[in-house]
């Protein structure tokens, strides 16, 4: 199963894809399931699953800790921001969630660990998130998920249609295509993160239309 865990829709204040869009990009590109991540924020994928139809949509939220963002992967409901990581982690337990941490190790992204003991109790770690120039983020979420015995995560977080499932997690579900399935597939590591980086060009864009977006904030 392809499974894209981070796409951000006009519900966060830094992307433009609606979510109607979302389904259709993701449908046509091949993906089996997707969560909205969006930040601090759950209307995005609650009307993206009131929408869905042939695409598996995995509640999810995108949480700014004291320390820095963590994917509750399952939850679907508002988890506080400005939360030590700790804490944070234990809410999306409580909410029935996986604490997956994104683009770990980046300072430029709020990326957790730069700062933070990376002995948390989380689930998974992005491996291979799309949105990079070097790679190092994605080097050391594979060291800290070897060293610590993680699911390793593939996600294109994605801000623009244009980039969903560049980059992408292969889950190995069992035949369970649901998602409890899914959830329950990551959390025992039966995962791999898959696909490749998103376009230079279009992250420099991305960057470009979020300064717009401070000025001119969409209508939702």
């Amino acid at each position: 199963m392809k499974f894209d865990p981070h796409i951000h829709s006009v519900y966060s204040p830094d992307a433009r894809s609606y979510p109607k869009d979302i389904l259709k990009q993701a449908k046509r590109i091949g993906l089996d399931a997707i969560a909205i991540s969006d930040h601090d924020e759950i209307k995005g994928s609650r009307v993206t699953r009131s929408l869905a139809e042939d695409i598996i949509v995995v509640p999810s939220i995108e949480i700014s800790s004291e320390k820095g963002h963590i994917l509750g992967l399952g939850v679907d409901e508002i988890i506080p921001k400005g939360l030590s990581a700790a804490e944070t982690v234990d809410l999306i337990h409580d909410a029935g969630g996986l604490a997956i941490v994104p683009h770990p190790f980046s300072y430029y992204r709020k990326g957790l660990f730069c700062k933070e003991n990376t002995g948390l109790d989380i689930e998974g770690v992005e491996t291979k998130n799309a949105r990079y120039f070097v790679g190092y983020s994605n080097n050391q979420g594979k060291k800290l998920a070897k060293k610590r015995n993680l699911a390793t995560l593939g996600a294109s977080d994605s801000h623009f249609i244009e980039s969903i499932g560049d980059a992408y997690t292969e889950v190995d579900t069992g035949g369970d295509d649901s998602v409890d399935g899914i959830l329950k597939a990551i959390k025992k590591r039966q995962c791999k993160s898959m696909g490749h980086a998103t376009s230079n060009i279009l992250v420099a864009k991305e960057y470009y239309v979020k300064k717009v977006l401070k000025q001119y904030p969409q209508v939702k």
